[in-house]
């Protein structure tokens, strides 16, 4: 199923009008494949229990209320979300509406695709069939960089060009699953002693780099960091920078500032605006947030005809 217009569905009501489209869209959701995909200024949909997922939002945010915390995805990344997972979202978006694209798994697609990948060639033409096996990734915001950012981006744009062939569907996210593992494993790599610590560890990290990435508009402190990631401040800091090559100050700088950038590019609202709504305060913090880590921005027209006529 490849939809490229979001759907109507709840917590928007029941109408004549949509009730046809519910009843054929339920008959096939949770069963096969699925892409979803479509702009609007703003869009919700009702907590459900959902397949294996892929997100990726452009130009707004999309917020996922997951049963412990919410997560925001926007340009900057894309987030994976497990078999059975139960959460609702929100898309958000300024002045000109967000593209949103998910991508659901038929249930048992993950299991396939990671147990047939474990067995080389020759004993699947002895044994075709493997037994599917149970594959759990880290529900984490990513950035988009790698194979799967890649991956997505291309599947994206076939979609977005026509392709709307099923078959062609189900051999693409065989290939996304095949990345998904590929970084899974490779996050997982290490075999010391020591190894399910630092697992956790990443897992605390990741926690609180989710907070940075989604909350960043507010008044975010160290304290509530390290809270995040059940840890002192001095060990979050100081773990914080070894996994990041960045402290969590830094990071969460630049985090404001690339969402500051791709606003004033965008044309959306002034200087002081864009500061307060990305957490910078001032402009003169924003200008030194931006020198720092979006220096592309200060000479955009846009940025500097704010400058020169002083604001509002």
């Amino acid at each position: 199923m490849i939809l490229t217009q979001l759907p109507d569905l709840p917590p928007r009501p029941e109408t004549d009008a949509n009730a046809a489209f519910r009843r054929n869209f339920y008959a096939r959701w949770g069963r096969e494949n699925a892409v979803i995909c479509g702009s609007a200024l703003r869009a919700e949909y009702a907590v459900l229990a959902q397949t294996l997922s892929i997100k990726m939002t452009l130009g707004g945010r999309e917020r996922y209320l997951l049963p412990q915390r919410e997560v925001v995805v926007d340009d900057d990344n894309l987030l994976v979300l497990n078999q059975g997972a139960r959460y609702g979202s929100v898309l958000q978006a300024t002045t000109t509406p967000a593209w949103s694209f998910a991508v659901f798994f038929r249930p048992g697609l993950q299991g396939e695709v990671a147990a047939q990948q474990a067995r080389p060639l020759a004993a699947a033409l002895d044994t075709p069939l493997a037994a599917p096996r149970s594959v759990q990734f880290s529900e984490h915001l990513r950035a988009h960089q790698g194979s799967l950012s890649q991956g997505l981006r291309q599947l994206a744009t076939r979609i977005r060009a026509g392709e709307r062939d099923e078959a062609w569907l189900e051999e693409q996210l065989q290939a996304l699953l095949l990345q998904m593992l590929s970084e899974e494993r490779a996050a997982a790599s290490h075999a010391a002693p020591r190894a399910l610590l630092r697992a956790e560890l990443q897992r605390r990290l990741r926690l609180a780099a989710d907070c940075m990435e989604s909350a960043y508009a507010e008044a975010l402190t160290l304290d509530a960091l390290a809270a995040v990631a059940c840890l002192s401040r001095f060990h979050f800091v100081r773990a914080f920078g070894q996994a990041y090559g960045l402290s969590p100050h830094a990071y969460l700088t630049r985090k404001r500032a690339v969402v500051a950038a791709r606003w004033l590019q965008a044309g959306d609202g002034d200087r002081d605006w864009v500061a307060q709504q990305c957490g910078l305060g001032s402009r003169w913090t924003l200008q030194r947030a931006l020198a720092r880590y979006a220096p592309h921005a200060l000479a955009s027209r846009n940025f500097c005809t704010q400058e020169a006529a002083g604001g509002r």
